[in-house]
């Protein structure tokens, strides 16, 4: 076979390609818009549910391992250093229908230096996403041991994505659940090249339905977020090294503390709202030595 027979068909093959990928664009494009989609470079899977906008920041080259979904929106921030994004990051799992309990969410993060234009794979992180449960009900847990024991060791999952992490800038918060009123949340500070914990927040949000209007008092945070009180930790760790069992380890101490010593003891003739509540550090939290974080 003549090269020019080799170069013409391998042509055609592109030529055919690309009429496919055009059809699939203007027959299917505007149906599925804000549906589940895959991106059209081949051998690099940026399948997404939801909108374009998840990843709209996330450029063509980087990708997400088969098998797995962007779940969430791209987090960008510049590090403090205005004018070019500098930091990116990517959540992903496996699509809600084929996970099962113990199954892991992951964060990608990506870098590039001041002078770079590709960012770079440094952190593939598993460990700051509480396991996938199916069903947190009392009558699940009891049949299926995994996620009884996921539930026992674990925080839960905020619903709210945005609050569950969080980036500013050089600090990213990340928040879970005691229960549906106590919460907590870490607060971590890029330095050194690395994001490192900085503070330990306990706030309160998700109130239940009866917090929301009682005798004229107000409980209007719904998703919003109050911190309650907040402690150093006792050791300084990167989030790679961050461990969520550790991190609730003595969560009922914590929860009951904060229901007993300030929410219990909230004066509602002297505040209109829980949004005007002042809270001030108290000494009745006296944590174990091992306590870390």
């Amino acid at each position: 076979m003549k090269i020019s027979d080799i170069f013409f068909k391998m042509n055609d093959s592109v030529i055919r390609g690309v009429v496919v990928l055009m059809f699939f664009l203007n027959s299917c494009g505007a149906q599925q818009k804000e549906q589940t989609i895959v991106t059209m470079q081949a051998n690099c899977n940026r399948t997404v549910y939801g909108s374009l906008r998840y990843i709209k920041l996330l450029p063509p080259y980087i990708c997400i391992p088969d098998g797995f979904v962007i779940d969430d929106y791209i987090r960008v921030s510049d590090l403090g250093n205005a004018g070019k994004i500098k930091f990116l990051a990517v959540k992903y799992n496996k699509k809600a229908d084929d996970q099962i309990d113990g199954d892991s969410t992951y964060w990608n993060f990506y870098y590039r230096s001041k002078n770079d234009t590709t960012y770079r794979l440094k952190n593939t992180l598993s460990n700051i996403v509480p396991p996938f449960i199916e069903n947190e009900s009392w009558n699940y847990l009891s049949k299926h041991p995994i996620a009884e024991r996921i539930f026992e060791t674990y925080p839960r999952r905020l619903y709210d994505h945005s609050l569950s992490f969080h980036l500013t800038g050089d600090t990213i918060q990340l928040s879970y659940k005691f229960e549906d009123t106590y919460e907590k949340r870490f607060v971590f500070v890029y330095e050194k090249n690395d994001w490192y914990l900085k503070n330990v927040e306990y706030f309160i949000g998700e109130l239940p339905m009866y917090w929301w209007k009682e005798n004229e008092f107000f409980y209007p945070l719904n998703d919003k977020l109050k911190v309650i009180e907040s402690r150093r930790p006792r050791k300084i760790i990167s989030i790679a090294q961050f461990d969520l069992k550790e991190a609730f380890k003595y969560r009922e101490d914590e929860w009951t503390h904060l229901s007993e010593w300030h929410i219990d003891t909230i004066d509602k003739t002297k505040w209109k709202s829980i949004d005007d509540v002042v809270f001030t550090r108290c000494h009745g939290m006296d944590l174990p030595e091992d306590w870390l974080y």
